[in-house]
């Protein structure tokens, strides 16, 4: 959900008002009654496996456009979120004594990062890489100052992705834009209402304009 929210939270708040917005999803709440909180992307309905957007959302809560839509009540901090990608996510698959932590029986996951995620600006943490990803013990991607030290990566899919021309919508400014503009834009449209209407998520609602997106399920 927190994915989908940094893509398309301006459409959200639209269809379905600010205050919705302001809580969606209550992590924090949640987090405060003992539930195990997990984050992750998954990358189907919005196109972006990038852990840093819904760790920069999960901080701030503010689309990839720059609108501040979630409460302060419901954010978390760095720390907490970043619990939430790691301790968190090996709980709920049950893998916790394997993977989470850095430590002496874990699996060998870890990344080297272009920037320190708790020192640089909020708005920045979405613009974090990866230049050492190691899995398992064995280094599958390198950049920067470790160029040349991994295995050439398999060729990108689907081949006409942005990202295999101008290297990820992160790396400017006006690239931002053009992402958040292009998301907003799809969720909007009378085409997307249309897909959405044919595979059934209308679930009884009248009118066309409060089609029911089984996106947003609360």
């Amino acid at each position: 959900m927190q994915n989908r929210m940094m893509f398309q939270g301006g459409a959200f708040a639209d269809r379905y008002g600010a205050a919705q917005a302001a809580r969606t999803p209550p992590i924090r709440q949640m987090l405060g009654r003992g539930l195990l909180t997990a984050a992750g992307t998954d990358a189907t309905r919005v196109s972006s496996y990038n852990p840093w957007l819904s760790l920069e959302w999960l901080v701030t809560g503010r689309t990839i456009g720059g609108a501040e839509l979630m409460d302060p009540q419901c954010r978390v901090d760095r720390e907490t979120a970043l619990r939430m990608y790691t301790v968190a996510g090996a709980g709920l698959t049950g893998e916790a004594g394997v993977k989470g932590v850095l430590k002496e029986g874990c699996y060998a996951d870890l990344a080297v990062l272009s920037d320190d995620f708790f020192a640089v600006p909020e708005d920045g943490i979405s613009h974090i890489e990866s230049l050492l990803t190691v899995v398992g013990g064995r280094i599958v991607y390198a950049a920067g100052e470790f160029e040349g030290i991994a295995p050439p990566q398999p060729a990108i899919q689907p081949s006409w992705s942005p990202v295999a021309f101008f290297g990820g919508y992160h790396r400017t400014a006006p690239g931002v834009r053009q992402a958040q503009a292009v998301m907003e834009a799809a969720a909007e449209s009378e085409e997307h209402r249309q897909w959405r209407a044919v595979r059934g998520f209308a679930r009884g609602r009248t009118t066309e304009d409060e089609i029911f997106d089984s996106c947003f399920v609360l």
